[in-house]
């Protein structure tokens, strides 16, 4: 196991739900495993104390303000979550509201009270929710105190990442599993490399240092978004991005270009669908990298890997998250059949990948 370099305080983001506490003040924190029950966490020891301090000071300010907690049950109420982002390279914090209200006047009110209250506060948004469940963010944001984005320095990069968009919470130990990935997967200059589930990009520009040409593909369309603008903010000219379901992207990448020569990818904690490493297979890349949140679902993943006529021939465990239970493991895998799928359909290529439609 690779430990982290802090065991407190290196968490750079909080998603904390709004509850009204028993006393009638606003408390903020996250679900008890398998339940409804609400723990407090907007002091939580191992998130950065500039985040504590946003979280801990828009409970106060919009208790004051009268602003109520949203009650999923009644439907009744406003702010239902807070969102609050650390950059280290800023030393600024982005904070997002979630509201199930569409009328954002009180919380314009709230954004002028934390600016003079918090050194640390950079950008305010405001995020319409309305919708039922748990699903965190709605679909429409509105800037109450620009930048609603934040830039954080990951090592040689530069990256932005916006309100909707995800980035690995310990940055410290994401820079050591991109440079891992980076060492495993060893591009050569004339080397092709598909990067799925790239979000923002870093494992991508990573490659891109070594690789002739690298592709990434999300789902997500800020995180493509904020992709192609780090793209340009640190000149990587040799990385091009497609938005899109990976099932989807993926048959017309292998269409296009053929044979690859280095995959990969870094999926949610569910892992990556059959369907999808068969594809990645069909390709036929000497070598896959897998950066996992879940050593279920990856060992899960690998032995379907084998099946395709991969070998799994190092794991990395990261402590990512110090304090839980979760790990964060980087796989290699080499082939060891030639042949699979490509059948009349498949292509050997030369050529970089042209520019995404």
């Amino acid at each position: 196991m690779i430990g982290s370099r802090d065991l407190f305080g290196y968490r750079n983001v909080a998603k904390l739900a709004v509850r009204a506490g028993r006393d009638g003040r606003l408390r903020a924190g996250v679900y008890a495993p398998g339940s409804h029950r609400l723990v407090d966490a907007e002091r939580c020891a191992v998130q950065h104390p500039a985040l504590t301090e946003v979280v801990v000071s828009a409970l106060e300010e919009a208790g004051t303000l009268g602003i109520e907690a949203y009650d999923e049950r009644r439907g009744t109420g406003e702010l239902r979550y807070l969102v609050a982002r650390y950059s280290a390279w800023m030393r600024r914090v982005v904070l997002v509201l979630v509201s199930a209200c569409a009328d954002d006047r009180t919380l314009r009110e709230l954004c002028r009270r934390l600016v003079r209250r918090c050194h640390s506060l950079g950008g305010v948004v405001y995020n319409h929710n309305p919708a039922p469940g748990n699903v965190i963010l709605g679909r429409r944001f509105a800037t109450l105190r620009p930048p609603a984005e934040l830039v954080e320095r990951i090592d040689f990069l530069k990256l932005q990442v916006g309100p909707a968009s995800f980035l690995q919470s310990n940055v410290w130990t994401a820079r050591r599993i991109y440079e891992t990935a980076l060492e495993w997967a060893a591009p050569s200059g004339a080397d092709r490399a598909l990067d799925l589930f790239c979000g923002i990009g870093p494992l991508s520009f990573y490659l891109a240092t070594r690789a002739k040409a690298v592709v990434g593909i999300e789902e997500s369309p800020a995180a493509v978004r904020d992709a192609r603008s780090n793209a340009r903010r640190n000149r990587v000219h040799n990385a091009r991005f497609e938005e899109g379901l990976a099932e989807d992207v993926l048959p017309r990448v292998r269409e296009r270009v053929g044979r690859l020569d280095v995959v990969t990818l870094n999926p949610t904690r569910k892992g990556a669908s059959r369907a999808v490493l068969e594809q990645i297979a069909a390709l036929e890349p000497r070598r896959i990298i897998y950066v996992s949140c879940d050593a279920a679902t990856l060992a899960r993943d690998l032995d379907r890997l084998t099946g395709f006529g991969y070998r799994a021939l190092r794991l990395q465990p990261f402590d990512m998250l110090p304090q839980t239970e979760h790990v964060e493991v980087v796989a290699l895998a080499e082939k060891t059949v030639t042949g699979f799928g490509l059948g009349a359909t498949g292509k050997d290529s030369a050529e970089p990948f042209p520019e995404p439609r």
